[in-house]
């Protein structure tokens, strides 16, 4: 055994050459610990108690011994320090929510209550403006009965204030190349020359002899003005002010190549300059009362007559503004509109450019915070406050609502200097006004008719812009659902689901090519015209591609938008159900046979993708967004019905389309405002027309007047 033993062993031992190899070991095994092959990062290495979320951003979580590590790891990785969010307290500076509203502000326009509004209403981005859209907490239920018995309250500063200066011969001649005096009073209208009321009218684009409209503008002129200088304001709306602009610089600024120049005439762009609010309801007299003292009232009580102006100088808001909301009481209108009014009383200093800077200004060096402090220190709680050394009065516009629609809405316009706005829209809230957003205009126009200038034309540049927008916001809405649960409107034959095609429906009843349409204005053919009577049109109007409108009345259900206005055949029975046959769908099977080759061809690509994934070669591409962008226009086109004649496609003669339908609070039943052709006028038999609602075969009988 021991020789066994000795033959196993080396007979010696080089020294050497033992530590060498021991030394290249232990320098192979400190490279391996030291670069380690593995994937896995030095936080992931640690057991699962001592691991935290934050490990991966935050160094500090680690262990000190790795702290150093985990940091040359991440500089490798090329991560970008991302600054810190600063704490909430810090950004709630009121130096800090300056900047940060500045910053917001500048990518769209505020109003002057738009923090007021942003905190209540639903905000939305329009016209260049940020404004509100409907309130959080209420419905148009609310929006109707503040109309109907109290006070809705608008801000309506958005309207673009344009001023005129210059001889009032050289204004009128001017501004009378964009009026129809067929359509109602102009510009230069005996009522409204005085400053005592305001007018409005449609304004048209310049040598067009089509009459196509721009938009409705309401006007004003400067009470107590000499002939040789008058001041005129225009309000106008946003969609449309640059194109109103434009043709009055057309008109009134120097160009060589005019024929007739209008010297003296200058235009200011009060842009900005000066808010508007807006009240309608049978309260309203009494909550902007409350801004007045005694002898104002009296004088602001005798000058109530619909479309009156009213100049009155009021104090400081802030010093009356009561602690709580009040409810004012009902005013009476019909004591007042026989009472005296003296053309004085429209005089205002409002018109001053240089005491609106001056008011302005006082604003801004009379911060709220001290008025605050001075009426903490009252007596009584809540009491007003006497009349401070920095106060001074503040003068104001008021403008009477007119008769617009069936009946009239009592109401009012205040217009005041730029600055003041928060200020008197709170007090106007605390006198019991209820503060009203966009979709409150649109229900207003369609329950009561009223608020026309702040709406668009159909027939205008804006208008039809305004449709496209929505147009194309209700097809994305459309094909965002699945395709189990969209509407088929090709078999429930809707010729237009999501807009209105007037050329269409104009071609189809004129068979014309040419396209173009405009509502009929003309007041004295308007009264000539009637639905109940089968009155022979002259030939000069059944050549011009009129729509007319009209007021639809259901007797049951509702109208909606897009609904198609339809003529009954001779035979039909009143109250009888008429019914659309179900039309085919051609698109059906290609739907199914697109969608089956789109999957495979997804896969396939898929597929592709995964096979060259460690490909060198980069000039092939296997993006599936091209295919898809591809194949989801093939399907939306599959999906919108096709253009048929509407006058003989469908089991009975389209004749015009509804624009705004809903239930009518106001009436209690169905109502539908919209337009027909004035060459199916003829054929109306008596005042009943068929209605049928987009996606639905049903038609409802209805009774149709002229608007």
């Amino acid at each position: 055994m021991d020789e066994e033993k000795e033959k196993m062993y080396p007979p010696d031992i080089s020294v050497i050459r033992f530590a060498s190899v021991r030394a290249q070991e232990i320098m192979a095994l400190s490279k391996i610990i030291e670069n380690p092959q593995t994937t896995k990062l030095i936080f992931q290495k640690l057991p699962c108690h001592m691991r935290r979320r934050a490990m991966s951003h935050n160094p500090n979580r680690m262990p000190r011994t790795l702290r150093e590590a985990h940091k040359a790891q991440m500089a490798k990785s090329g991560r970008t320090v991302q600054p810190k969010r600063p704490r909430r307290k810090y950004r709630r500076r009121p130096s800090r929510l300056f900047e940060e509203y500045q910053r917001r502000a500048s990518q769209s326009s505020w109003l002057e209550t738009h923090l007021w509004h942003a905190k209540r209403f639903h905000m939305t981005v329009k016209w260049g403006y940020r404004l509100p859209e409907r309130s959080c907490a209420r419905s148009h239920r609310f929006c109707y009965r503040s109309v109907a018995h109290h006070c809705l309250l608008m801000d309506i500063s958005y309207m673009c204030c344009i001023e005129i200066y210059g001889p009032e011969k050289e204004i009128i001649h001017g501004l009378s190349s964009l009026c129809d005096p067929k359509t109602g009073l102009t510009f230069g209208a005996t009522a409204f020359l005085s400053g005592t009321r305001e007018g409005r009218v449609t304004v048209i684009k310049r040598n067009d002899s089509s009459n196509e409209p721009i938009g409705l503008v309401t006007f004003l002129w400067c009470n107590g003005d000499t002939p040789e200088a008058r001041t005129l304001w225009t309000w106008s709306h946003p969609a449309f002010y640059e194109q109103f602009l434009n043709e009055l610089n057309s008109i009134f600024v120097s160009n060589p190549d005019a024929s007739l120049q209008y010297s003296g005439v200058k235009i200011t762009l009060n842009k900005g300059k000066l808010n508007r609010f807006r009240l309608r309801g049978p309260s309203a007299y009494s909550v902007v009362s409350a801004l007045f003292d005694t002898e104002t009232r009296n004088k602001f009580n005798g000058s109530q007559s619909p479309g009156y102006v009213t100049g009155v100088e009021v104090r400081d808001p802030r010093m009356i503004v009561p602690q709580s909301r009040t409810r004012q009481s009902t005013c009476a209108l019909t004591d007042c509109i026989t009472k005296d009014q003296s053309p004085l009383v429209s005089r205002s200093r409002l018109w001053d450019s240089t005491l609106r800077d001056q008011i302005t200004q006082l604003r801004k060096s009379f911060p709220d915070y001290v008025i605050s402090q001075r009426r903490s220190q009252l007596l009584v709680p809540g009491s007003e406050l006497p009349v401070q050394p920095e106060e001074i009065s503040i003068p104001l516009i008021i403008v009477n609502a007119a008769y617009e629609g069936s009946e009239f809405v009592p109401g009012c316009d205040v217009i005041l200097p730029a600055g003041w706005g928060t200020a008197f829209w709170l007090a106007l809230i605390y006198s019991g006004g209820h503060a009203g957003g966009l979709k409150d205009v649109g229900s207003m126009n369609f329950e009561h008719g009223i608020c026309r200038e702040l709406c668009l034309e159909i027939d205008s540049d804006a208008g039809k812009a305004a449709v496209v927008k929505h147009r194309v916001d209700l097809m994305e809405r459309y094909f965002r659902r699945p395709p189990k649960t969209r509407t088929n409107f090709i078999k429930l034959a809707t010729p237009f689901p999501f807009g209105i095609d007037w050329n269409r429906l104009l071609a189809d009843w004129m068979d014309k090519v040419d396209p173009g349409f405009v509502v009929l204005r003309d007041k004295k053919l308007l009264n000539t015209l009637s639905v109940s009577k089968q009155t022979p049109l002259p030939n000069f109007i059944l050549s011009q591609p009129y729509l007319l409108p009209v007021t639809v009345r259901v007797k049951r259900g509702s109208p909606h938008e897009f609904s198609m206005i339809c003529l009954p055949w001779a035979d039909d029975r009143v109250d009888s159900p008429i019914r659309e046959p179900i039309h085919k769908d051609p698109g059906s099977k290609e739907r199914k046979i697109l969608r089956q080759q789109h999957s495979s061809l997804l896969k396939n690509l898929a597929k592709k993708r995964k096979e060259n994934r460690n490909n060198v070669d980069k000039n092939v591409d296997y993006s599936s967004a091209i295919a898809i962008a591809i194949h989801r226009e093939k399907m939306r086109k599959l999906w919108l019905p096709s253009s048929l004649n509407l006058k003989t496609s469908y089991a009975r003669p389209v004749i015009g389309f509804v624009t705004q339908g809903d239930f009518g609070l106001s009436e209690g039943r169905g109502i539908g405002r919209g337009y027909i052709v004035i060459h199916a006028l003829s054929q109306l038999t008596a005042s009943s027309v068929l209605v049928r609602n987009p996606g639905t075969d049903l038609y409802m009988w209805a009774g149709i007047e002229m608007s």
